[in-house]
């Protein structure tokens, strides 16, 4: 028999990595622009022998930063928790009824689930918006500090570009510059993984790009793909607790850099049951008596094994299972 449960589960995941490649590729696209548009800013300010001396242009740069950041990386955001999450609430409500079993009041969308739909748009629009404010004011104080001393301006268009796009900032060597192209182009092509990987190294040795540092891009992937996952976490707990399911089962590929807490349950490490199911109180316990690498704070069923975990429990009824953990339903 076909494990529906196991079916709906990965159709929610399967659903979540084609979204998050998808707004990851706008993303690019949105960067890249913001990225043209504030070094076209920044070769306005007055320079002399090509360095940088006027602190009140550099002062007075701010809000056209701020204006770019909100018209191009906010309207990008605007798009994904209004188009991403009502696609993925959806999806999470189609699984319910694939899976069945319980109450039809409880497979379809109440109106308290979208009340929680909008209240986690909001939410998860504000840390975007966040990342919006923490580069305006890092992009003006590259500008501020850079004019303080009298830096070259080639000095602060490299700390510029780096800021928003870190390694994968715009590049004057075609080689560098494929490489880049073909690393943002199959970042989630799992068939190109290691040729990836091996691009990113040449990167990083060969042009001398540290794959470290705090950017704009690096954080905006990572509220990127935990804002999808942690929304579609969110609802489905709410909607399964709605139902009165109160068992969870873990699903989700392995792979090399899976954590070793995700991995341990997938491959039944920590299991007390052959099923492979854990009650709500020992999915917490699992939690709260482990230490990991990437562990974020918040209910550990919707934060699961941390930042950008790819992972996703599901709710079911104990009596769906035979003896053996097999699925009856």
């Amino acid at each position: 028999m076909s494990d529906i449960v196991k079916e709906a589960t990965e159709y929610r995941i399967k659903q979540i990595e084609l979204a998050e490649a998808k707004y990851y590729k706008t993303l690019i696209a949105t960067l890249d622009r913001i990225e043209r548009e504030v070094i076209s800013l920044a070769n306005r300010l007055p320079t002399q022998d090509g360095k940088l001396i006027e602190l009140q242009s550099a002062i007075a740069i701010r809000p056209r930063i701020k204006f770019i950041l909100e018209k191009e990386y906010l309207a990008w955001s605007d798009t994904v928790v209004r188009e991403g999450f009502n696609k993925q609430a959806k999806r999470i409500e189609k699984a319910f009824k694939l899976i069945g079993n319980i109450p039809p009041e409880f497979q379809e969308l109440t109106k308290g689930d979208l009340a929680l739909v909008q209240n986690l748009k909001q939410q998860y629009f504000t840390q975007f918006k966040d990342v919006s404010n923490t580069f305006t004011r890092r992009l003006s104080e590259k500008v501020y500090q850079n004019t303080l001393v009298g830096s070259d301006f080639a000095v602060l268009e490299k700390e510029l570009r780096q800021t928003i796009n870190g390694i994968y900032a715009s590049a004057d060597d075609p080689e560098a510059q494929r490489l880049i192209d073909y690393i943002n182009e199959n970042k989630f092509d799992k068939s190109k993984r290691a040729i990836v990987d091996k691009s990113i190294q040449t990167l990083q040795s060969k042009f001398a790009r540290d794959r470290a540092g705090e950017n704009m891009k690096r954080y905006a992937g990572q509220i990127l793909n935990d804002s999808l996952r942690d929304f579609d976490a969110t609802l489905n707990f709410n909607k399964s607790n709605d139902a009165g399911l109160t068992y969870v089962k873990y699903y989700g590929d392995v792979i090399p850099t899976t954590r070793d807490h995700c991995r341990n349950i997938i491959n039944g490490v920590y299991d007390k049951r052959k099923s492979g199911l854990f009650t709500i109180d020992e999915v917490k316990s699992l939690w709260a008596n482990r230490s990991w690498k990437g562990k974020k704070s918040g209910n550990p069923l919707v934060v699961r094994g941390g930042y950008n975990c790819r992972h996703q429990w599901s709710y079911v009824n104990p009596d769906w299972y035979d003896s053996k953990g097999e699925l009856i339903i």
